[in-house]
C-alpha cells in the first residue's frame, strides 16, 4: 500500500511467474503430438461419476512413443501412461510451475500419477544415450475433464 508505513515486497506473484517461464529445458527435443484427443462415448470406456471419460495423448519423441490418459478424479486428476521403444531405462518427469515429480516408471513402461490438481503441466522423459524430450504444456481442468 502507498500509506503503509513499514512496507513489505510480496515476491510469492513474482516466483510464481518466473517459474512458469523455466527457460532450463530450451534445449530439450520438443516431443511430437501424434494425437491428442477425448475418447469416444461408449461402455466400456471407464468414466467417473460425473459420466466424464479420459482424455488421450500420445506423443512421438524420436522413435520413442509416448502415450497418456488422463482421467478426471472429482476436483483432481490422474495420469496414466506408457513408454514404449526400444531402451534399457527411462525416467518420466512431471512438469508443473515450480516444481517437478519424478515418476516410477515400470518395466513394462507403465506410470502413474495421483491427485493432479487443476493447471498446466509437461513431461520430460529421459533416456540414456538420448537427448531430453519434452510434451508441450497442457493444462488438467475440472470444470470439463478437459485438458
Amino acid at each position: 500500500m502507498w500509506n503503509d508505513p513499514e512496507p513489505t515486497e510480496d515476491r510469492s506473484g513474482r516466483a510464481a511467474a518466473l517459474a512458469a517461464f523455466d527457460r532450463s529445458l530450451d534445449r530439450a527435443h520438443q516431443a511430437r503430438t501424434i494425437s491428442d484427443t477425448a475418447l469416444a462415448p461408449g461402455p466400456a470406456v471407464h468414466r467417473d461419476h460425473r459420466g466424464a471419460a479420459p482424455t488421450t495423448l500420445l506423443f512421438d519423441l524420436g522413435g520413442v512413443r509416448l502415450d497418456l490418459q488422463i482421467h478426471p478424479r472429482g476436483d483432481h486428476h490422474s495420469l496414466s501412461g506408457l513408454v514404449g521403444g526400444e531402451f534399457d531405462h527411462v525416467d518420466v518427469h512431471v512438469r508443473r510451475p515450480g516444481s517437478t515429480l519424478r515418476l516410477f516408471v515400470g518395466v513394462d513402461g507403465r506410470f502413474e500419477a495421483h491427485d493432479l490438481v487443476p493447471g498446466p503441466l509437461s513431461l520430460a522423459v529421459e533416456i540414456p544415450g538420448r537427448p531430453l524430450a519434452v510434451t508441450d504444456w497442457f493444462t488438467v481442468s475440472t470444470a470439463t475433464g478437459d485438458r
